[in-house]
Protein backbone atom coordinates (compact mmCIF):
# COMPACT_ATOMS: atom_id res chain seq x y z
CA UNK A 1 0.00 0.00 0.00
CA UNK A 2 3.32 2.31 0.52
CA UNK A 3 4.30 1.59 -2.57
CA UNK A 4 0.65 2.40 -4.40
CA UNK A 5 1.04 6.12 -2.71
CA UNK A 6 4.50 6.30 -3.90
CA UNK A 7 3.24 5.66 -7.46
CA UNK A 8 0.12 7.76 -7.63
CA UNK A 9 -0.15 11.05 -9.44
CA UNK A 10 -2.58 12.45 -7.84
CA UNK A 11 -2.00 14.06 -4.49
CA UNK A 12 -5.36 13.43 -3.10
CA UNK A 13 -5.19 9.79 -4.00
CA UNK A 14 -2.02 9.07 -2.69
CA UNK A 15 -3.12 10.65 0.71
CA UNK A 16 -5.52 8.16 0.86
CA UNK A 17 -3.78 5.37 -0.06
CA UNK A 18 -1.25 6.47 2.61
CA UNK A 19 -4.19 6.28 4.85
CA UNK A 20 -4.93 2.54 3.83
CA UNK A 21 -1.70 1.78 4.25
CA UNK A 22 -1.70 3.07 8.35
CA UNK A 23 -4.81 1.79 9.02
CA UNK A 24 -3.86 -1.96 7.44
CA UNK A 25 -0.61 -1.35 9.50
CA UNK A 26 -2.41 -0.21 12.58
CA UNK A 27 -4.69 -3.70 12.30
CA UNK A 28 -1.62 -6.01 11.58
CA UNK A 29 -3.30 -6.69 8.32
CA UNK A 30 -0.21 -6.45 6.59
CA UNK A 31 3.56 -7.27 6.88
CA UNK A 32 6.12 -5.61 4.88
CA UNK A 33 7.75 -8.50 2.64
CA UNK A 34 11.71 -8.78 2.40
CA UNK A 35 12.97 -10.71 -0.74
CA UNK A 36 15.49 -13.34 -0.05
CA UNK A 37 16.69 -14.86 -3.23
CA UNK A 38 18.22 -17.53 -1.75
CA UNK A 39 20.56 -16.27 0.83
CA UNK A 40 21.56 -13.61 -2.24
CA UNK A 41 20.65 -9.66 -2.66
CA UNK A 42 17.49 -8.61 -3.04
CA UNK A 43 15.05 -7.29 -6.14
CA UNK A 44 15.74 -3.53 -6.68
CA UNK A 45 13.09 -1.34 -7.08
CA UNK A 46 11.89 -0.47 -9.69
CA UNK A 47 11.58 3.45 -8.90
CA UNK A 48 15.12 3.49 -8.46
CA UNK A 49 15.74 1.42 -11.62
CA UNK A 50 13.62 4.23 -13.66
CA UNK A 51 15.03 7.15 -12.07
CA UNK A 52 18.46 5.85 -12.91
CA UNK A 53 18.01 5.19 -16.36
CA UNK A 54 16.23 8.35 -16.88
CA UNK A 55 19.08 10.60 -15.13
CA UNK A 56 21.53 8.62 -17.25
CA UNK A 57 20.22 9.06 -20.41
CA UNK A 58 19.70 12.95 -20.14
CA UNK A 59 23.66 13.17 -18.70
CA UNK A 60 25.64 10.75 -20.85
CA UNK A 61 27.21 12.55 -24.20
CA UNK A 62 25.60 9.33 -26.26
CA UNK A 63 22.81 6.54 -25.82
CA UNK A 64 25.69 3.75 -25.86
CA UNK A 65 27.26 5.44 -22.45
CA UNK A 66 23.95 5.79 -20.90
CA UNK A 67 23.63 1.78 -21.68
CA UNK A 68 27.20 0.76 -20.50
CA UNK A 69 26.50 3.30 -17.55
CA UNK A 70 23.88 1.15 -16.31
CA UNK A 71 24.82 -2.13 -17.08
CA UNK A 72 27.56 -1.17 -15.15
CA UNK A 73 25.28 -0.32 -12.22
CA UNK A 74 23.17 -3.17 -12.32
CA UNK A 75 26.27 -4.96 -11.73
CA UNK A 76 27.55 -3.70 -8.53
CA UNK A 77 24.40 -4.01 -7.03
CA UNK A 78 24.13 -7.81 -7.85
CA UNK A 79 27.59 -7.32 -5.84
CA UNK A 80 26.87 -5.50 -2.89
CA UNK A 81 27.41 -7.28 0.85
CA UNK A 82 24.35 -8.64 2.07
CA UNK A 83 22.39 -5.63 3.93
CA UNK A 84 25.04 -3.14 2.97
CA UNK A 85 25.45 0.05 0.24
CA UNK A 86 28.93 -1.31 -0.69
CA UNK A 87 30.06 -3.11 -3.38
CA UNK A 88 32.48 -6.17 -3.22
CA UNK A 89 34.23 -5.52 -6.36
CA UNK A 90 37.01 -2.75 -7.51
CA UNK A 91 36.93 -1.52 -10.55
CA UNK A 92 39.53 -3.59 -11.93
CA UNK A 93 37.12 -6.48 -10.94
CA UNK A 94 34.14 -4.86 -12.49
CA UNK A 95 36.25 -4.08 -15.70
CA UNK A 96 36.92 -7.94 -16.11
CA UNK A 97 33.08 -9.19 -14.98
CA UNK A 98 32.24 -6.85 -17.65
CA UNK A 99 34.71 -6.96 -20.02
CA UNK A 100 35.03 -3.09 -20.10
CA UNK A 101 38.15 -1.20 -20.47
CA UNK A 102 39.72 0.94 -18.29
CA UNK A 103 38.60 4.20 -19.62
CA UNK A 104 35.21 2.98 -20.37
CA UNK A 105 35.26 1.82 -16.75
CA UNK A 106 36.50 4.99 -15.71
CA UNK A 107 34.13 7.58 -17.52
CA UNK A 108 30.95 5.51 -16.38
CA UNK A 109 31.61 5.33 -13.01
CA UNK A 110 32.22 9.40 -13.17
CA UNK A 111 28.71 9.22 -14.93
CA UNK A 112 26.85 7.29 -12.04
CA UNK A 113 28.68 9.32 -9.48
CA UNK A 114 27.82 12.55 -11.19
CA UNK A 115 23.91 11.50 -11.43
CA UNK A 116 24.14 10.24 -7.52
CA UNK A 117 23.57 6.52 -8.21
CA UNK A 118 27.05 5.73 -6.89
CA UNK A 119 30.05 7.39 -4.61
CA UNK A 120 32.88 6.51 -4.54
CA UNK A 121 35.11 6.64 -1.02
CA UNK A 122 38.68 6.55 -0.93
CA UNK A 123 40.10 3.64 1.86
CA UNK A 124 43.80 3.70 2.19
CA UNK A 125 44.41 2.49 -1.43
CA UNK A 126 41.29 1.53 -2.41
CA UNK A 127 38.66 3.44 -3.61
CA UNK A 128 34.67 1.85 -2.16
CA UNK A 129 31.86 1.83 -4.42
CA UNK A 130 28.68 2.19 -2.73
CA UNK A 131 25.43 2.55 -4.16
CA UNK A 132 22.56 5.30 -2.64
CA UNK A 133 20.11 3.59 -0.09
CA UNK A 134 17.84 3.83 -2.40
CA UNK A 135 19.73 1.19 -4.59
CA UNK A 136 20.56 -0.74 -1.44
CA UNK A 137 17.73 -0.46 1.00
CA UNK A 138 16.64 -4.25 1.91
CA UNK A 139 14.24 -3.90 4.58
CA UNK A 140 11.06 -2.74 5.89
CA UNK A 141 10.28 0.60 4.26
CA UNK A 142 9.55 2.30 7.66
CA UNK A 143 12.98 1.94 8.31
CA UNK A 144 14.41 3.66 5.25
CA UNK A 145 15.14 6.53 7.17
CA UNK A 146 17.14 5.29 9.19
CA UNK A 147 18.99 3.57 6.53
CA UNK A 148 19.60 6.94 4.89
CA UNK A 149 20.77 8.41 7.86
CA UNK A 150 23.52 5.40 8.29
CA UNK A 151 24.59 5.91 5.18
CA UNK A 152 24.95 9.79 5.35
CA UNK A 153 27.00 9.09 8.40
CA UNK A 154 29.31 6.20 7.32
CA UNK A 155 29.94 7.21 3.43
CA UNK A 156 29.11 10.91 3.13
CA UNK A 157 31.12 11.68 6.70
CA UNK A 158 33.24 8.97 6.27
CA UNK A 159 32.24 7.31 9.63
CA UNK A 160 32.69 10.43 11.78
CA UNK A 161 30.27 11.39 15.00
Amino acid sequence: MDQQALQESSPERAERAREAAKTAKDLGACAQIEFDFFGGNVSIAFQYQDAVTERLFKAAKTTAQAKEAGMILWIICRHLSWQSYECTKSAADLCEITHTGPAHMSRALNLLEEIGAIRRVKRGRNKIITVTPEGAFRGNVNTHGQAVERYRLDVIEGGKN
